[in-house]
């Protein structure tokens, strides 16, 4: 483990561990489409951006805040650490923030920010009267556009036109300030350099979720973002075979504005001495996985989401993944069959090693559970350490590490790099002391194995409840679905029926052979849930199960939930019939219906007859 001081400002960190060998400065940090920065290079443009931000006042000393939403590119990476330096905070915005749906106007009013800087590619002169008129309103000191260049294997022609077209029209536009003007405008301006406190908030990530209308912040502060960038940076090189490779190759495959992108990736890679690779929009382009054979990549950091996506293509047999060392695939519960499958994606794109896995929480400061390469065991991983993970047993309400033995329970996380709970006064989520201690509630129900591993049960948050105070376990349910055969994805949905004017689960599913008898495969699984492993309850049966091409997602790969009630997917609808005898589940039947719409949804549950008082339902913290 190399020595770090994780009381220092995030960029004096990283400077200060690839300055111990004066050679370290000529090695690649960064390589952006085709242009590339040594150590030494991107140093000196970190101080060109810091020159411009304390011309303009962005600094601590100002308290400023600044929303940065980038692509992926090196200017809003200089940009990042050009702040760090003044001793500003900033929040990290994404692109689809400032979609005409976009929360970026309120997340700029509830977070006090103060200045906005904005890769020009998210907007366009059409849609800049209205970002100016709001940054009037909303008081915003500065707004700054950064232009980045394409280019690669993860762009073609037609977006190299457009992004240069979109340039020189804004730049037309009486009022509009570009980076590139101002670092020749404020070149020989002295810096003014931040406080060196390891508890100044350093930056505000955000997680996909919604809490009063925005996507929930997360404040980090320097020492937690260092010690994120400590663990995951030399965990690289621990976790792979090749460990006397001097550095090592990994693009990031997440946006800027998730705290696994810049906490655990771009700031630990760099920590480490190893050279991050650009492409402008990760894997939200399609090229994206192109980027492994053309930049050799050592590292592939990504989610099941992802994966998924490239086992649905027909056009990328000829990608070459021989050059990775890690390929590791994590965020949330994965099934062993979907692993399975991601192996042998892997294996037949030249992949000789494992896929490894992860899981954890932002607000931890990512992985606290690790699955090692090639492992198909069905969990979610072995803990990091004895006291990262704590159960609170389901039958006595006490907790228990993993060692403690075998049980089932409410899974907790702690770490050194934990985030803060409040921001400007306000308390985001609350912290459960334990033996004197912050941990976060998962709200994950866990199985301890025997062997110390930790196996996933379902979500206990994932639920929603009808007007009668009816629990329907949506997240339990899905989690089961998923790891039957003959299932590809699904999701439990809540379906206002206008019957009882209230509402009822409909599983919408995605089978792996649409060609077969899908609904004997359904069937079966719920069968096997139900009543072959004991999960009956008529507030978890779901009332009508709906066969579907695609489940939307949200930009983080996770079910959107919102767009399928609003939406009410299309597909082939089978109502499901339980049979009880003497109050026990004894089979389950299904029979065919035309009715998708959101006035029917299917068989209604029983106890539900109608006698509930028509309101909206409740979606928790999905």
């Amino acid at each position: 483990m190399v020595e770090t001081n994780n009381d220092q400002c995030v960029w004096k960190y990283i400077k200060s561990r690839n300055t111990r060998k004066q050679s370290q400065l000529c090695n690649t940090a960064l390589i952006d489409c085709t242009r590339e920065y040594t150590y030494g290079q991107m140093f000196v443009e970190w101080e060109h951006y810091a020159r411009v931000f304390s011309a303009l006042g962005i600094t601590g000393e100002n308290n400023s805040r600044v929303a940065l939403a980038g692509t992926i590119s090196v200017e809003p990476l200089f940009s990042f650490y050009g702040l760090n330096i003044t001793g500003a905070t900033v929040s990290m915005f994404s692109y689809p923030d400032f979609l005409p749906t976009g929360q970026w106007k309120t997340m700029v009013e509830k977070e006090n920010i103060t200045d906005l800087i904005l890769s020009d590619i998210m907007i366009s002169p059409e849609t800049w009267p209205e970002i100016e008129k709001a940054g009037k309103t909303l008081g915003l000191r500065n707004i700054i556009l950064l232009h980045s260049l394409l280019g690669g294997p993860c762009a073609g022609p037609a977006e190299l036109i457009y992004n240069e077209y979109n340039y020189h029209r804004l730049r037309k536009i009486p009022g509009v300030v570009y980076m590139g003007d101002l670092l020749k405008q404020y070149a020989s301006v002295p810096i003014t350099y931040g406080m060196n406190d390891p508890d100044h908030l350093a930056m505000i990530t955000h997680t996909s979720g919604s809490t009063k209308g925005t996507r929930k912040p997360l404040p980090y502060t320097e020492k937690s973002l260092n010690i994120t960038a400590t663990d995951f940076g030399n965990g690289f090189h621990d976790f792979s075979d090749n460990k006397g490779k001097v550095q090592y190759r990994l693009a990031p495959s997440f946006d800027f504005s998730s705290y696994l992108c810049m906490g655990g990736i771009i700031n630990a890679d760099l920590a480490i001495g190893d050279t991050v690779i650009l492409t402008f929009f990760g894997f939200l382009h399609p090229k994206f996985i192109r980027a492994v054979e053309y930049y050799k990549l050592d590292v592939l950091f990504t989610s099941g989401f992802m994966v998924d996506s490239w086992l649905k293509r027909d056009d990328i047999d000829e990608v070459d993944f021989s050059s990775l060392k890690l390929f590791s695939c994590g965020g949330s519960y994965l099934p062993v069959e979907k692993v399975k499958k991601y192996n042998e994606f892997a294996a037949k794109h030249g992949f000789d090693k494992g896929i490894s896995r992860g899981y954890g929480m932002s607000e931890a400061g990512g992985a606290q559970l690790y699955v090692p390469p090639g492992n198909l065991e069905d969990i979610l991983g072995y803990p990091s350490s004895n006291e990262s993970i704590i159960i609170k047993d389901e039958n006595d309400s006490k907790y228990y590490t993993s060692k403690d033995g075998v049980r089932t329970g409410t899974m907790y996380i702690a770490s050194d790099s934990l985030c803060s709970n409040e921001l400007d006064g306000e308390v985001l989520f609350e912290y459960t002391v334990i033996n004197g201690k912050n941990y976060i509630c998962t709200n994950d129900q866990v199985r301890v194995n025997p062997n110390g591993s930790i196996s996933y049960a379902g979500r206990l948050d994932k639920f929603f409840v009808n007007n009668d105070g009816v629990r329907f376990e949506s997240g339990i349910v899905e989690n089961e679905m998923d790891k039957q055969p003959g299932i590809d994805k699904c999701a439990v949905v809540p379906v206002l029926d206008k019957r009882i004017h209230d509402t009822v689960p409909v599983l919408y599913i995605i089978p792996e052979n649409k060609d077969g008898d899908v609904c004997t495969d359904v069937l079966n699984a719920l069968t096997r849930i139900f009543i072959e492993d004991g999960l009956d309850s008529s507030s978890s049966l779901p009332s009508q199960f709906i066969i579907v091409d695609n489940i939307p997602c949200n930009s983080n790969g996770k079910i959107d939930v919102f767009r399928i009630t609003r939406e009410r997917l299309k597909g082939t609808a089978y109502n499901i019939i339980p049979k009880r005898e003497n109050g026990k589940l004894t089979k389950i039947n299904a029979e065919f219906s035309d009715k998708t719409s959101s006035i029917i949804g299917g068989t209604l549950p029983e106890g539900m007859g109608g006698g509930s008082a028509f309101n909206l339902f409740e979606l928790f913290n999905n």
